[in-house]
This record gives C-alpha cells, sequence and structure tokens, in this order.
C-alpha cells in the first residue's frame, strides 16, 4: 500500500503508474520499511497539496476504464517484434482494444435493465468496493481486467435483448427512463474518456505508426 500510495500522489505523477519514480522505494529491501516510509511520503504529497486529492481521484477513474494499449506500445517501441506495417499494426491494435470497448459499452447498456434484487445489490458492493481503492490509492487499464466477467454478464444482458430491451425499459417507468438516460450517460463518458486518452498519447500514436516507431523506445 505505501508503495502504490507513493506513486499515487507523487507530486509530478498522475495518479497512475509512473517509470522512474517507480524505482525509488525498491532500493529498500523490508517490505514492512518500504510500505511505511511510502505511506509516510505519500501523506506528506497529500499535506503539501490537498487540492490534488479530487483531480487525481478523477484521473484515476479515467485511467481505470482505459484502453490497454501500453502494453503493446511498450513491446512494440522497444523492438522486441521487429517492423509492423501500418496496417497490421492497426489491425493488432483493433484486436487488443475493441473487445474492451465493446464489452464496456455492452455491460452499461446492460445495467439499466437489471431488476433491483440481492444479486445485483452484491453486484454494485462488488464493482463499488473494488474501484474504490484504486481510485484514491493507484490506477491503470490493467486493473480492469479483474471486472472483465462481471461486465460480460451485465453485457449479455444488453445482447439478449438488445435495443428492443432498452426501449422497453424506456417505456416501462420513470425509474426505466432515469436508468436508460444514465446508461446512455456513462456510455458517452466512455466514448470521452477514451477521447481524451487518445489524444492525450497522440504523439507517441503517431510515433509508433511511423516508419521507425519500432525503435521509439518508450519506458514502460
Amino acid at each position: 500500500m505505501g508503495y502504490n500510495l507513493y506513486l499515487g500522489y507523487y507530486p509530478q505523477g498522475n495518479g497512475s503508474f509512473i517509470f522512474g519514480p517507480s524505482l525509488d522505494l525498491l532500493t529498500i529491501m523490508d517490505d514492512a520499511e518500504r510500505d511505511e516510509i511510502g505511506t509516510q511520503k505519500a501523506i506528506g504529497f497529500i499535506k503539501a497539496q490537498p487540492e490534488r486529492i479530487i483531480p487525481l481521484a478523477v484521473d484515476r477513474l479515467g485511467f481505470f476504464f482505459g484502453l490497454e494499449k501500453r502494453v503493446l506500445m511498450y513491446f512494440y517501441s522497444n523492438n522486441l517484434i521487429g517492423y509492423i506495417p501500418k496496417p497490421l499494426l492497426l489491425g493488432i491494435a483493433a484486436i487488443l482494444l475493441l473487445p474492451f470497448v465493446v464489452i464496456s459499452v455492452s455491460a452499461t447498456l446492460g445495467l439499466s435493465l437489471l431488476k433491483w434484487n440481492s444479486q445485483t445489490a452484491l453486484l454494485f458492493l462488488l464493482f463499488t468496493f473494488y474501484l474504490l481503492p484504486h481510485v484514491f490509492i493507484l490506477s491503470e487499464d490493467r486493473f480492469h481486467l479483474a471486472l472483465i466477467p462481471y461486465l460480460a454478464i451485465l453485457a449479455a444482458q444488453f445482447w439478449t435483448g438488445g435495443f428492443r430491451g432498452i426501449s422497453a425499459r424506456w417505456n416501462e417507468s420513470f425509474t426505466g427512463k432515469l436508468l436508460v438516460s444514465l446508461a446512455v450517460f456513462g456510455v458517452l463518458l466512455l466514448f470521452l474518456n477514451w477521447g481524451l486518452e487518445l489524444s492525450r498519447d497522440a504523439d507517441k500514436i503517431a510515433q509508433l505508426l511511423g516508419p521507425h516507431g519500432n525503435k521509439s523506445y518508450f519506458p514502460y
């Protein structure tokens, strides 16, 4: 926890994993000592800049639902697999990234079709208590992988009924209209998050797609 807090609130960090500061505490071999020092330093960071807490939490929420492109960018940019022509590289990226887009969008719409019961409450508790620590400590796109099976269940709710089910839910009651509206808003937030992410990394992506992208040598 101390190590993650240190990275999550590092003054020049963004709330996610950053290479460089990630090595600062690794020279401490004792786990308890590393945890204590990391926690103390993180508390110092927070006290020095308490106004960063909420913006970092929002950023971490975006990172949590981000596209899983870092591994591809790292391995390809460090020439570990050689040069790949742009069409093939885009195809590989689509294979790696689009499944999460489809699952998460479908799951968000599927949420509006759920009926409130004990199983639904348990599912919401799972999402809430898994997500909150990442929002306030450290977040990366790979952290959402543990929720994919549960997102797939929600996605199946949407795939079973399709837009006909969404329409029926809308016409059912005021609560149905509210849930569908929130689901659509959630989908818009997902696409906004992905758009901002791609815009933020546009320079790196353009460099990767260039003729010498496999020798960009981005840090992990």
